[in-house]
């Protein structure tokens, strides 16, 4: 059965420090409370994909069906090795007069880097630039038909103002709603897009002075935190690096014009079929593999956090990118 890293959190009762590593995981990476996962028996794994569909017909009586039988291939997918050691001097376990506990800081900034990480990866994951890390949205959406990549403005048009005039943002939210309809049928968890998108959505439907529809929400995950959503699913705004500078999901992509003051927006169902779904090999791992030993180099002690992961998607229609919108901090009214 697939879960979410929030409900494997759940079920750590026996494990306090483990069920803190994973709910500071998802602190710094909220998508961990949707995406669920599977446990992996490989380091790649394999799945096969509908090609082309079978013939069906009508007959009449004493008539025969002609056998059409419809086209598959199969799929592969890899897991990498997501994780660090943290190193720390053996006085610090002898210390516990202090403010701040410094073997737990150091676990905490491990499990932000961590978080940071992953988050990247789920957007620019690319095995032709990292072949050792994540296969990431943006490579993925590259090879699936075309369809699931939506314009919001011409091809060779300047990315979309969307609060320039009242046809833009209809025509903003009506891409959005192409979008919700081309991912899994509208059945999907999920919207990815960086701080700028996320706010920019509210702005314009306050400038066309709607409720999105109806569509726009307020929910909360697993920790008690806000998110807005979109058509049932969460807004995430995808964050910064670990540089805490550099935006995930940049302002800076290419327009249809080649101008590099665009950005996207995706649309992502989580499931076994169309979607998307995380894969690994075993449970995350954080644990001391000297076994409260020192290093033979130095009065330091090691704790080491190992998680092999990958993600596998068998579908061709689970994840939808809409691209070419003109960064909204310069809208005409700017987000």
């Amino acid at each position: 059965m697939a879960l979410t890293l929030a409900e494997y959190a759940k079920a750590e009762s026996k494990d306090p420090k483990r069920a803190y590593i994973l709910k500071n995981l998802i602190r710094h990476s909220p998508m961990m409370d949707v995406i669920p996962w599977e446990k992996a028996d490989a380091l790649r794994v394999s799945g096969l994909r509908w090609r082309n569909l079978p013939d069906v017909d009508y007959r009449g009586i004493n008539e025969g069906y002609t056998a059409s039988e419809g086209s598959i291939e199969e799929v592969w997918e890899t897991l990498c090795g997501l994780g660090g050691d943290i190193n720390y001097d053996r006085v610090f376990e002898l210390t516990t007069a202090t403010l701040v506990d410094p073997i737990r800081t150091q676990v905490d900034m491990k499990m932000a880097a961590m978080g940071f990480k992953f988050n990247d990866g789920l957007i620019n994951g690319d095995p032709a630039v990292d072949p050792k890390g994540l296969f990431g949205l943006k490579a993925r959406v590259t090879n699936a038909p075309a369809r699931q990549k939506v314009g919001f403005a011409g091809a060779s048009a300047t990315g979309l103002d969307v609060t320039a005039s009242a046809a833009n943002a209809q025509a903003f939210f009506n891409n959005l709603g192409k979008m919700h309809k081309r991912t899994n049928g509208g059945d999907h968890q999920a919207w990815f897009c960086n701080e700028n998108m996320q706010l920019g959505i509210g702005v314009a439907a306050r400038y066309l002075n709607i409720s999105a529809g109806g569509f726009l929400d307020v929910g909360k995950d697993t920790l008690g935190r806000e998110f807005p959503t979109l058509h049932g699913s969460t807004i995430y705004d995808m964050g910064l690096k670990k540089d805490q500078s550099t935006e995930i999901i940049t302002n800076t992509e290419a327009a249809g014009d080649a101008g590099v003051d665009s950005t996207s927006i995706y649309c992502v169902a989580f499931n076994s079929e169309q979607g998307l779904m995380g894969a690994q090999l075993e449970p995350l791992k954080f644990y001391d593999p000297l076994n409260g030993g020192e290093q033979e180099s130095a009065p330091a002690k090691l704790r080491r956090i190992d998680w092999w992961i990958g993600f596998v998607s068998f579908g061709s229609y689970g994840i939808t990118r809409g691209w070419n919108i003109h960064d909204p901090s310069g809208w005409t009214v700017p987000a």
